[in-house]
């Protein structure tokens, strides 16, 4: 299985070079899919409800603690991610409140993870409301 070839999106925009899309393959394939995935809620999209990351706990529940809050993210990023089948093995997930890069409202996750071709990489996105 290869990792993929996707068009390329920035900042929830086609990218176009000239008149022509702009294509992404293997691992920029891969980290596009999965942070579209991550930034995704759970159940909004209308033809697979299973797909995104469920955040809301995070942010309208009450949680005992950051630290209760920072399992629940990495429970269900390792969910989010694990979910899709290019990717082997979540090795780790670390998650740090991201006030600590500016913003108070929003958590920073580093996802670690194997491909199915064998290649350890990482996926650095920022969750919020």
């Amino acid at each position: 299985m290869t990792l993929g070839t996707d068009i390329e999106v920035h900042a929830g925009d086609l990218v176009f070079d000239g008149r022509d899309l702009v294509l992404v393959t293997g691992l920029d394939a891969l980290a596009q899919s999965l942070r579209n995935r991550v930034l995704t809620p759970l159940g909004s999209d209308r033809y697979d409800t299973r797909y995104g990351l469920d955040v809301r706990a995070l942010f309208t529940g009450p949680l005992a603690s950051a630290g209760a809050a920072r399992d629940v993210l990495r429970l269900n990023l390792v969910r989010a991610v694990g979910t899709d089948p290019r990717v082997r093995e979540v090795s780790d997930v670390l998650v740090r409140p991201a006030a600590e890069a500016g913003r108070r409202d929003a958590w920073a996750a580093e996802v670690r993870l194997v491909t199915v071709d064998g290649t350890a990489t990482a996926l650095d996105v920022e969750v919020g409301p």
